[in-house]
């Protein structure tokens, strides 16, 4: 059972709230309807591989680009693509994903936690991956055991990216 704390509840509050969600629904239909294909660019394609060079370390900002990967990896599925995703945390994003918000400003600790949520929403998706650069996980002194459960601490990133590459991921970078 959900408690309706706000000021004016009742069924005309749960009314209003119904016809909020028919009009976002409403105005967002046409666009989704209306949303141009990527035929020519992906041709031929069943697979699309994307790695995700993230060095933004901006908690709100990083929040948004999530939305837009997201968005990708939508239409992507919509286009008939089967998504791959690796995320590959470096510079000032490898300390985002530390479980703990100790290390950060006081002051971002709350977009640090609404970030941690959004990765673990991601990371249930099928086919994706996350790691981080032990390179830059030292400046923040984070280990392994520091890290969000599901982003694997590797070596240096710079290698992933080229690894990867060569098995067909396009990098993309998140600065």
């Amino acid at each position: 059972m959900t408690l309706d704390h706000s000021p004016i509840s009742g069924p005309i509050s749960g009314l209003s709230r119904g016809l909020a969600l028919l009009l976002l629904l409403a105005l967002a239909l046409p666009a989704l309807a209306d949303k141009p294909d990527d035929a020519r660019a992906i041709d031929g394609l069943e697979e699309g591989h994307i790695l995700w060079d993230v060095t933004l370390g901006d908690p709100e900002r990083l929040i948004a680009r999530l939305d837009v990967i997201l968005e990708t990896r939508e239409d992507m599925q919509r286009q008939g693509l089967e998504p791959h995703m690796i995320f590959a945390f470096r510079g000032g994003a490898a300390g985002l994903v530390a479980d703990s918000t100790d290390h950060l400003d006081l002051a971002d600790a709350d977009a640090v936690e609404r970030l941690h949520d959004r990765l673990r929403d991601l990371q249930g998706l099928d086919n994706v991956h996350m790691e981080a650069c032990s390179i830059a996980t030292r400046r923040f002194d984070l280990g392994q055991q520091d890290l969000l459960p599901g982003i694997e601490l590797v070596g240096n990133t710079f290698l992933s990216i080229m690894g990867y590459e060569r098995q067909g991921y396009s990098t993309i970078r998140i600065d």
